[in-house]
């Protein structure tokens, strides 16, 4: 029989500026197929950045687990690049994680910091599989404590103990489901997670803020010269179903502004909401009518011509 090793990891960042984390420590564990640790590490690295200030503040009650200056002391992410690489890829190795979809994407934005190439996997959700399980959603170590996982000597946010804390659940939820891992992974599949679909969501996150922004840009501003007169005066505030197309939302709200209108974020008073169509419930438009907002769709406003 082919035995397998579990590989589970945890990231911390010094900071998620801007939506992108900056690794300071990848802490990891090593299991054989019986959950025997192998080896274990918590890997600390310079993130040559500055650090959110609020991972130090007394207000906050799960600190990172070492001083800036320990951070800084140490190699950046370049430096082990190789070994975490040869941890993740081994063709042996099942990779797992809590909430894995960030770790993997703080990966992911170090291979780009550094100008490295992806390092290409998939990673097993422990938190998908511990909430379909229970059917409640919890914190990593909340589900520690209430699955009876002895953490006594673990620390919360130091990175090799959050690894460690990760398979102790699991192992609690293989017993739950009284399967081997294996047979979780079969019945579980879609609970993986890639390193390209972790790189296309982001990328769809970053495109999605950029076209908000264009949006948002045209807030506020009347056109100096409109290129229509049909807008004149009027006010507009888009409803927000109709972001769920920014391309389309955004020729909208161009059109407003050629037209000579305003776009508000929000009316507070008479003006017209933009809707996707005319499905609004009997209440909402009464309560719309009395503050003298008038609905108009979306197609009215697109078949103006340019």
């Amino acid at each position: 029989m082919d035995h397998k090793t579990y590989l589970f990891f945890d990231c911390e960042c010094a900071n998620c500026f801007d939506g992108i984390g900056k690794i300071c420590s990848l802490g990891y564990v090593l299991t054989d197929d019986e959950f025997n640790v192998l080896e274990s590490e918590d890997i600390v690295m310079n993130p040559e950045t500055e650090f959110d200030w609020y991972l130090f503040s007394p207000k906050n009650t799960c600190q990172l687990a070492y001083s800036k200056d320990f951070f800084r002391a140490n190699p950046n992410f370049d430096a082990y690049y190789k070994r975490i690489k040869k941890l993740f890829t081994n063709g042996n190795t099942y990779v797992l994680g809590f909430a894995v979809g960030n770790d993997v994407g703080f990966v992911n934005s170090a291979c780009e910091r550094y100008y490295l190439d992806y390092i290409n996997y998939r990673a097993f959700d422990v938190e998908k599989l511990l909430a379909t399980t229970y059917e409640t959603k919890k914190k990593l170590f909340e589900w520690a404590e209430y699955l009876e996982c002895d953490t006594s000597a673990l620390e919360s946010h130091k990175s090799v103990d959050d690894a460690m804390t990760t398979m102790l659940v699991f192992k609690k939820a293989l017993e739950k489901h009284g399967k081997s891992a294996e047979e979780i992974f079969k019945e579980y599949k879609d609970f993986f997670i890639t390193t390209e679909q972790v790189q296309e969501q982001a990328e769809e996150r970053k495109y999605k803020k950029e076209m908000t922004a264009k949006i948002k840009e045209y807030y506020n501003k009347r056109s100096p010269n409109p290129i229509r007169k049909t807008y004149i005066g009027q006010k507009f505030e888009i409803n927000k179903k109709v972001f769920t197309d920014l391309d389309r939302a955004l020729n909208i709200v161009k059109r407003i502004y050629d037209g000579g209108g305003m776009i508000y974020e929000r009316l507070k008073d008479k003006g017209n909401v933009v809707f996707l169509d005319d499905n609004i419930e009997p209440e909402k438009r009464a309560s719309m009518e009395r503050k003298g907002l008038k609905i108009i769709l979306a197609e009215e406003i697109e078949k103006i011509v340019k």
